[in-house]
């Protein structure tokens, strides 16, 4: 698949040109709704919104999330409706592109994850997403002539340092700390005997703004590494796969200055070096399909008024180097008989 670009514009021929480079002529079937499965039965979805205050309503928030109607015959019932209610941003993609009325191309706005639906409405039901990785200011919404509300969920932050005036400082990874169990302990991150630690684990996976920017200071980190060694050609290459493909494993692909590739996760938090953090099932397979080529940068002390953040990574397979504790499971039923 071509590669996409966040805040890129495409019409809708090249946007099925992307997703289905195969597919010859004009327009046809599912490409002339506002929802594409592709591939078909992959669970992997292609959102074409168009802002224009119809019968669908669609809104979008300044804060990166979307209120939106499916198409009038679905209800809660319909297979794809229970597969986006239950979906899972690491297994699957829905991505988004969105336009106003009478504009011919969509802006790219990246990837959608779940938020809620409403229970008490169907034929069309209504859903909320976030944009993950959201990136975009008023200002860039009404430059590109979208319309958008207010905040759905507004919050007072301090408005950190710029990414540029932020420095990553590398040091070697904890060393010496003792071998967790899950002997009479909670999950990850729980409280201790006092009942005061931070759940700094927990906190760090629910505050998705702290992420993004870790992965962003990675990104201009692992441009400037190649820069500094001569591979300007390099740097030009480094990706930043979790914009556009949450299902991947990793975050970034960059190079080491042999031209080898290297697939990072990054994690981060404002907590300590010696914090525990959050891994999932799909990045700890990444981690060992890809296991020369797999890094987890581990981003501490990371907070919005310092202009320098920790950094210490570790290679291979996340079940070799890392101590792997079960703290929650997905699921759901088994197909077995009922005594009802």
């Amino acid at each position: 698949m071509a590669q996409l670009e966040p805040r890129g514009t495409y019409d809708r021929l090249s946007i099925r040109g992307i997703f289905e480079p195969a597919t010859q002529g004009g327009l046809g079937g599912p490409w002339q709704s506002g929802i594409v499965q592709t591939p078909k039965d992959s669970g992997n979805y292609v959102f074409l919104v168009t802002l224009d205050g119809g019968r669908y309503e669609d809104v979008l928030y300044e804060d990166g999330y979307l209120r939106w109607k499916s198409q009038d015959q679905q209800h809660l019932d319909t297979p794809a409706i229970a597969r986006f209610i239950g979906h899972d941003p690491e297994a699957r993609n829905i991505h988004l592109f969105i336009r106003a009325a009478k504009q011919p191309k969509y802006v790219y706005f990246g990837l959608l994850e779940y938020v809620t639906h409403d229970p008490e409405k169907q034929n069309p039901c209504e859903f909320v997403w976030r944009v993950m990785h959201w990136d975009f200011s008023g200002a860039d919404l009404a430059s590109m002539g979208l319309p958008f509300a207010p905040p759905l969920m507004p919050v007072t932050v301090q408005t950190p340092l710029p990414i540029s005036d932020v420095r990553l400082v590398p040091v070697a990874p904890p060393r010496g700390l003792k071998r967790l169990t899950t002997t009479g302990a909670g999950p990850i991150g729980s409280k201790g005997q006092s009942g005061n630690d931070v759940d700094w684990a927990l906190r760090d996976q629910r505050n998705r703004s702290l992420g993004d920017r870790g992965e962003k200071l990675v990104l201009e980190h692992e441009k400037g590494k190649l820069r500094e060694a001569g591979r300007e050609d390099l740097a030009n290459l480094v990706r930043h796969v979790a914009q556009t493909d949450s299902s991947a494993g990793y975050d970034i692909q960059s190079f080491e200055a042999d031209g080898s590739v290297l697939r990072i996760e990054v994690k981060t938090t404002s907590g300590p070096k010696s914090t525990p953090f959050f891994i999932s099932a799909n990045e700890v397979f990444a981690s060992g399909k890809y296991q020369d080529e797999y890094r987890i940068y581990r981003v501490f002390q990371l907070r919005g008024e310092k202009d320098q953040a920790g950094l210490y990574v570790l290679k291979g397979d996340a079940r070799e180097v890392l101590e792997l504790i079960p703290s929650s499971f997905r699921a759901q039923p088994l197909a077995v008989e009922s005594d009802a």
